[in-house]
């Protein structure tokens, strides 16, 4: 069918029918397509595949808003993974892998409205990518040289997709009609002017080194990119592709304000205990360390563990992928995608250590020489807890492979006139392996520590830690290999109908309702498997002991959707559309559930669309969040009882467990970590959810298009841990959830404790369940303009993000806190507002984009009254974080009909990441999300035929 074409149609419904209004590069389009004479034309309009609905239209306007990312601003922002661009959009968080090190995943994700990766459904082509080994979707499987665009449904959606879309979809649509050749070369990398003087001078105190001046060009990648597609036959299409890319490693050490570890409040370089030469706990009171010269001094010193750390981490991954499709004809056509990657990384910690293995022995022993006497110890015996840097092994490294297969075949056509099916079976598994090295075992320390007394371990070298005097040898007998697999598997069965149920209502002007019926089957299994010492928590730097497990899950599922055009006509209400859906479930874990889905779109005077939708959804819990044994893991953050002078009174503090004579003489933890006690609930129950949307689109002048929508989530029955840093808190203030803080019987803190001695060490119990909810609420403002000038033409977008509640109720009635504009160790970094946008011009073969990513700021206040905080002294001093402005230029030229050029940088003034004090820091001393390393350089030269 045809229909006219208009102001509204040009910019509103048409983009719609797609599923968006366009935020990236899609206006220019838009534009290019209107008649040069700015007058309006016939257009025929093909049926067109919607994200967030099954149902395929023409016309429909769309319920639920959506927000697109075009193949354009990959080129324009350099971005070689698809996280390094779409993790930058304000509806999603601002996370990115490669500047995680330590505990990392070692894989990018998706998150929406800070509700996690886990809440968030990533698809490929409408359908599901099998899990990573955290049982949440690896993105960097997805080529980002071959993504047509990205879909960014901002609603929940379990009712058209299943389980997991509670905070909405991120759907990377492939160009399968790619035709002809493409080669692809990228080069990029960093650069930062390294002239802090805050953190410089802190080092000039503590007599670390630290890099000065330009960095010149670090941290470089590379890429390439083949695509290859066409036609065949009468009636079918072939893509194919094969990327590489390769990034090399960045430490911390080579950045100034990265090269130490800053203390809590920020106001010096700390470090870790565990140190060099190495540090002793005498009877559990007083800290020693050797002179030197046979003796041993009060004290204790700090070791820098940050410089050799990675801050970016290194990278190399490949990808492959075939999706072919023949239309035998109307009625049946076959279609196969094919999925390949290949990805090898590291993690790379500071050195490991003894990390406060002890011996309890008489002080006439030889090896402690005079400990005893000059510690002031008049007993016996002694109990001496040993904190020595292995300096002369080497980091800790784990070596990292992840293989990802996909694999989708199907067929689709048409029933009759008014029917057609599509019927798909996918397979997907993700096979992930951890190698670990220079890690040192507990069952050995102690033996090698004593100089290898008759019965220790077959190949012990005396470890002379007392006398400062350790071998390469010895330090080697003591380390350990660890190794971990985790395998998942994705099995899928869909298939659905759709099609016109021939009748409508008579206001409709002839349009019919529409239907989709399908089923769907997914089945999920997970496999981790650790080697013998890990299982039994032997090595030293791991923080707690692992688990094997291996389990699966399975939901049988039922699901339609009807469309009803309620009005279709040319008067001041022009159109109007309703849509439901419905899903039921059953799970062989959890049972049975049912989400829905309501939405209804109204076109008003042809020129503004009011729109608005209401979805159930559900997030059933994962394999691990059912069935993960409970073990001993490590947590950042505070202690609000440690330290000689704790931030909480002795009253509060006799509630989280402390004694009258612990209080003030409770060591705090040099690197600020402490132990938890996590694990999975297998009584857990999936956790619901209701998503709200409403908001209008509109065309005020030609070429200019608004979007402004509201959203608001609430999450119930939330499958989660409660955080530690929350149950201290919520004991403090409110008296709750003491119960779960268990401190050491000795030295009364929560973190010298290891998994040797798990019954007794202080750690705070955080075990998931169904705790409490979260709500999240706000605002996006989408704006596109386009313009002719100068010869050339002018396009703008804008796209923003205002945060009105981030919310979190882990206790019902009891604790309850709102982060948003704030960041403290309970909520992290949660700006109120973010924006991207981007000015074009084009002229002939040129063209140049200036783009400003914008972070707001962020209040230092404690979550739960509201109070200012004081803790990190470097955030306090400015009140909290300060609105960071981001600012890139691109440009790009075409040589000839087969050659391009583009070059760019990002974050033009050099900005550095906003600094924190160790309570608040995820990496380096900066806050994740922002801009980590400098300038961002980079340049790729485009072949194609």
């Amino acid at each position: 069918m045809s229909m006219k074409r208009n102001k509204l149609r040009d910019a509103i419904v048409v983009s719609l029918a797609v599923g968006s209004i366009s935020v990236a590069g899609m206006g220019t389009a838009l534009a290019q397509e209107a008649p040069a004479d700015g007058s309006s034309q016939a257009q025929t309009l093909d049926t067109v595949k919607v994200t967030g609905t099954r149902l395929q239209s023409q016309t429909m306007t769309a319920a639920s808003p959506v927000m697109e990312i075009d193949a354009e601003q990959f080129r324009i922002s350099g971005a070689t993974k698809v996280e390094d661009l779409v993790n930058q959009y304000p509806q999603l968080d601002m996370s990115f892998d490669n500047f995680a090190n330590n505990g990392a995943t070692t894989y990018a994700t998706a998150s929406l409205r800070g509700l996690g990766a886990g809440r968030t459904l990533t698809l490929v082509n409408g359908r599901r990518m099998p899990a990573g080994a955290f049982e949440t979707t690896d993105l960097s499987t997805i080529p980002a040289a071959m993504v047509k665009r990205v879909d960014v449904l901002t609603g929940g959606a379990s009712a058209v997709y299943g389980a997991d879309a509670v905070a909405g979809v991120v759907n990377f649509q492939l160009n399968d009609e790619f035709e002809g050749v493409s080669v692809n070369y990228g080069y990029s990398a960093y650069q930062h002017n390294n002239e802090n003087s805050y953190i410089q001078g802190l080092m000039d105190k503590a007599g670390f080194d630290y890099p000065t001046g330009s960095s010149g060009l670090d941290g470089v990648s590379r890429n390439l990119d083949l695509g290859v597609g066409g036609f065949f036959g009468d009636g079918g299409h072939a893509v194919a592709w094969v990327t590489w890319r390769e990034n090399e490693a960045l430490l911390q050490g080579q950045r100034d304000y990265s090269s130490c570890a800053l203390s809590n409040p920020g106001t010096a370089c700390g470090g870790s205990g565990t140190a060099d030469p190495g540090n002793f706990l005498v009877g559990g009171t007083k800290w020693m360390i050797a002179d030197g010269n046979g003796g041993y001094v009060p004290g204790q010193h700090l070791y820098n563990y940050a410089p050799i750390n990675y801050y970016q981490r290194p990278d190399t991954r490949y990808t492959a992928g075939f999706m072919a499709k023949y239309e035998v004809n109307e009625h049946f056509e076959p279609y196969i995608e094919t999925m390949f990657a290949n990805r090898q990384t590291s993690i790379q910690i500071a050195e490991s250590g003894t990390f406060g293995s002890a011996i309890t022995v008489p002080c006439s022993t030889s090896y402690i020489t005079s400990l005893c006497a000059d510690a002031g110890i008049t007993t016996d015996d002694v109990r001496i807890a040993m904190y020595k840097r292995n300096v002369e092994g080497g980091p800790r490294i784990q070596d990292i492979e992840t293989q990802t297969y996909r694999i989708v075949a199907g067929v689709r056509g048409a029933i009759t006139d008014n029917w057609s099916y599509d019927a798909s079976y996918t397979y997907g598994r993700a096979t992930w392996s951890n190698v670990g090295h220079n890690d040192f075992l507990f069952s050995r320390i102690n033996d090698a520590a004593m100089g290898c007394p008759t019965g220790s371990f077959a190949g012990c070298v005396p470890y002379d830690i007392w006398n400062d005097n350790v071998s390469v040898e010895a330090a080697q007998a003591l380390a350990g290999t660890s190794f971990q697999k985790r395998d998942t598997t994705y099995k899928a069965v869909n298939a659905f109908v759709t099609g016109d149920l021939g009748f409508g209502l008579p206001s409709a002007n002839g349009e019919n309702a529409g239907l989709v019926l399908g089923f769907e089957r997914r089945v999920n299994t997970y496999l981790r498997q650790s080697d013998a010492d890990s299982l039994a928590g032997n090595f030293a730097g791991a923080g707690g002991a692992d688990t094997n497990l291996k389990a699966d899950i399975s939901v049988s599922e039922l699901f339609m959707e009807a469309a009803l055009p309620v009005i279709v006509g040319d008067g001041f209400v022009s159109r109007w559309d309703m849509e439901v859906g419905y899903r039921y479930s059953d799970y062989s874990t959890s049972g049975e559930t049912n989400t829905y889905k309501f939405g209804t779109a109204l076109e008003l005077d042809e020129t503004v669309l009011v729109r608005g939708s209401w979805n159930r959804a559900i997030r059933a819990p994962s394999l691990n969040n059912l069935y993960s044994p409970a073990s001993m893991g490590l947590w950042g953050g505070n202690d609000p009882c440690a330290g000689a002078t704790p931030t909480a009174s002795a009253a509060a503090c006799a509630l989280t467990g402390v004694s009258a004579a612990q209080y003030g003489n409770i060591p705090a933890s040099p690197a600020d970590q402490y132990n938890g006690f996590f694990g999975g609930n297998a009584a857990l129950e999936p956790e619901t959810a209701n998503t709200w949307t409403i908001g209008l689109a509109f065309n005020p002048i030609e070429n200019l298009s608004i979007a402004l929508d509201y959203f608001n989530i609430e999450v119930e029955d939330t499958i989660s841990e409660i955080d530690p840093d929350t149950i201290l808190n919520a004991c403090i203030t409110a008296q709750t959830l003491c119960d779960r803080i268990r401190r050491d019987p000795v030295t009364g803190d929560l973190w010298s404790g290891n998994s040797q001695n798990v019954d007794t060490a202080g750690m705070v119990f955080s075990q998931i369940g169904n705790n409490g909810g979260m709500r999240r609420s706000g605002i996006d403002l989408n704006v596109i303009y386009g313009w002719n000038a100068f010869g050339g033409r002018f396009n703008t977008t804008f796209n923003s993000t205002f945060m009105m509640k981030v919310e979190q109720e882990p206790v019902p009635g009891v604790v309850k806190y709102d982060c948003a504009g704030l960041i403290n160790p309970s909520c992290g970094a949660n700006p109120e507002w973010r924006f991207v946008s981007n000015l074009s011009y084009t002229l002939d073969r040129y063209s140049v984009n200036a783009r400003w990513r914008y972070v707001g700021s962020s209040d230092y206040r404690d979550a739960l009254t509201g109070a200012a905080l004081t803790t990190d002294k470097l955030v306090a001093g400015h009140g909290g974080l300060k609105a960071a402005n981001y600012f890139d230029l691109s440009g790009s030229v075409t040589l000839s009909d087969w050659v391009s050029v583009s070059l760019g940088v990002n974050n033009l003034f050099d900005r550095e990441p906003p600094m924190v004090g160790g309570g608040l820091v995820d990496n380096g001393n900066g806050v994740a999300g922002y801009d980590q390393a400098g300038r961002y350089v980079f340049g790729s030269i485009n072949l194609r035929f």
